[in-house]
């Protein structure tokens, strides 16, 4: 692993969402590739992401993932496009705040998007997830601080499965 304190849950690259397995952590690091907003919604189903601030970067990705697939398309139709991928992605965890949340503010942007709508909803969906990164680093640096060097940790995880 290049550097542990970069390492990201989700990342946007060349059309396709990169994501980690949640469900083999913490004894293995896989990350899985997905291509389609269809994907996204069977991932956020299956825990593979979870976690509210992850389920709301994923949602968000899952438009980008739309807008990318349909890029050289008419405006009109990405937005028909956008808004059908939405209601797929709220159908995944229906009680998920991050992931509403996630989608409307993407939808607001593309809605006031003129003609770069597909760089607009890749964009906004980027500076979400990056905005969850800076947030994790931030409360990791709290954390790290309140911990003396003779304390000792105890974390617990409920196991799925």
């Amino acid at each position: 692993m290049k550097n542990f304190f970069s390492l990201k849950t989700l990342r946007f690259e060349k059309g396709k969402l990169y994501a980690i397995d949640q469900r083999l952590l913490p004894k293995k690091l896989v990350f899985i590739k997905l291509s389609t907003c269809n994907e996204v919604v069977e991932a956020i189903k299956k825990m593979v992401i979870r976690g509210a601030p992850a389920i709301g970067v994923a949602a968000a990705m899952g438009l980008a993932l739309t807008a990318y697939k349909h890029r050289g398309e008419k405006r009109e139709k990405i937005l028909k496009e956008l808004i059908k991928a939405k209601r797929k992605i709220e159908s995944s965890r229906p009680t998920a705040v991050n992931l509403f949340w996630a989608l409307n503010r993407v939808m607001k942007k593309a809605e006031e998007s003129g003609e770069k709508i597909v760089e607009a909803v890749i964009d906004e969906a980027n500076k979400i997830a990056q905005e969850d990164f800076e947030v994790n680093r931030k409360l990791g640096e709290i954390g790290a601080s309140l911990i003396n060097e003779e304390d000792s940790i105890l974390t617990h995880c409920k196991q799925l499965f």
